[in-house]
């Protein structure tokens, strides 16, 4: 299984759960069988733990090209989620896509929006558009709900 293009640790986990599942049956089978192959252990090798994600680790930096920044918030959906702090308020960020408009005179976390339709984010390399959002105490939106009772 290939991880697709707009695939969030989420929809991959999901699908990842079912593949699971029926290798799990298959490989029961096969024990019971007796009719599995023999893969020699290395008993020396050093195992190595995942770090531990916290708040800190989870906030976006816009020094980062864009591509970075997209598979990180995707890589982070749905939990512990992206982060942000964009108009002096902090948004989760559920949703991004390339905007790619050259621009090297705006420093990256430059905000472009018309407080209706779009919300754009400069990175190092060009522009992200920010497409679900979550203001702190309320619940995640697409962006157009966002504008309908908020302004940045």
């Amino acid at each position: 299984e290939s991880i697709h293009e707009n695939d969030t640790a989420g929809t991959l986990y999901e699908r990842l759960m079912k593949l699971g599942a029926q290798l799990v049956l298959k490989t029961v089978k096969a024990v019971e069988a007796a009719d599995y192959p023999s893969v020699p252990q290395n008993e020396n090798a050093v195992l190595k733990h995942a770090p531990k994600i916290f708040k800190e680790t989870c906030e976006i930096n816009w020094n980062l090209t864009s591509i970075q920044i997209r598979n990180f918030v995707r890589g982070l959906n749905p939990h512990p989620t992206a982060w942000s702090i964009l108009g002096g308020k902090t948004y989760k960020i559920f949703a991004v896509s390339d905007f790619n408009k050259n621009d090297v005179q705006n420093p990256p976390g430059t905000i472009n929006t018309d407080n209706k339709n779009y919300l754009y984010v400069k990175t190092l390399d060009s522009w992200i558009s920010i497409e679900e959002l979550q203001p702190e105490g309320k619940r995640k939106m697409n962006i157009k709900e966002f504008f309908r009772g908020n302004k940045l």
